[in-house]
Parts: structure tokens; sequence; C-alpha cells
């Protein structure tokens, strides 16, 4: 079956989690682009340094890169992992969107999938938190460090997502296996 026939079969049988699909979509490439931003900037930054002042959404990172280049450097990385991995969990919530079907629910992919994005979460969190160390170490030995909360809050969050996803994910698979044993019996 090609693409566009299995797309036009979805918007007609479930329209509802499509239009949330397409709302997912539109999130992870505004995701997307904060991390190509970063990165793109980031790596400019280093050839003319008058860059570093307007990272991304007003981030003035010039201070510390004209201190330190090293710390510039494993700050802006850290940033740019944190706005990557949330971009991954986006795709990987589009691929469940696009992969579940209502009439049959629980499968193997889904399960698997909901689990990845439970470690994604878990990883986002951890890397929010070392950020957030390492902010402070930074702040503490006098580096010029603004204000960063928009992009380094929400930890507990991601970690408390990661958790219940996790055992979202532990329901779909005794799903998965109710699902077979039932089919099995009919």
């Amino acid at each position: 079956m090609k693409l566009t026939e299995q797309w036009k079969e979805k918007w007609e049988s479930q329209p509802g989690l499509m239009l949330i699909t397409v709302v997912i979509w539109s999130i992870f490439i505004g995701l997307c682009i904060k991390a190509g931003a970063l990165l793109f900037t980031s790596i400019y930054s280093l050839f003319k340094p008058t860059v570093a002042q307007d990272l991304f959404e007003g981030l003035n990172l010039y201070g510390l890169m004209n201190q330190e280049i090293w710390y510039y450097i494993g700050l802006v990385s850290l940033l740019i992992g944190i706005a990557c991995l949330k971009a991954y969990m986006f795709y990987l919530m589009i691929r469940i969107f696009l992969t579940i079907n209502l009439n049959h629910p629980f499968s193997k992919k889904v399960s698997d999938l909901i689990s990845e994005i439970a470690s994604v979460a878990i990883q986002t969190g951890i890397l929010i938190i070392i950020t957030t160390a390492s902010l402070k170490w930074l702040i503490k030995r006098g580096f010029d460090i603004p204000s960063m909360g928009n992009f380094t809050g929400g930890a507990f969050e991601y970690l408390l997502l990661g958790a219940l996803l996790y055992a979202i994910a532990q329901v779909f698979k005794k799903g998965v296996e109710l699902q077979s044993e039932n089919e099995l019996t009919i």
C-alpha cells in the first residue's frame, strides 16, 4: 500500500489521531529549528565571537566565551544536547501516532516506542540536571553567565514523564500479550 493511501485511510478512520500528529509535527519542527540554530550559531561564534552575544532567543554567552572558550564549548554542547533530545522525543511521538491503530492499539512496535520515549525523557532530565549543576559551578567561580531558565528548566518534569511513560510501556507490553492470547483463542 502506498504511503499516500495509508495517510488517506488513517485520516478517514482515525482523524483525531492524525490531527494530534500534525500538532506534534509542528512542535518537532520547532524543536529541530531551535537545535539547528543553536548548533549553527555556536559553531559560527567560534569564528566570529560577537555572535555569542545572541546565540538563540537572546542567549548571551559572550562573557563566558571571552573568559574561557572550553567552558563555553562545554556549556553550549550541553544545551544543544538538551535541544536534540527534546526534538528526538517528539520524533518518536510522531512514529507512535503514525503506527498506532485504534482497532488493535497494542503492538510490540508501539510498546517499544513508548519505552524509548521514556528512556529519552529520563536522559533529558538527567542532562538538564547536569547542565544546571554546571551553570552553578561556573557562577561560583565568577564566570559571566546569564539567566538560562528557558533552556535548563523542567528536569523534574522530564524525570517524572519518563517514569510515567515507563509504566505505560509496561501496560502496553501486557496489552500486547493479552491481545495475542485473545487472537489465538478466537
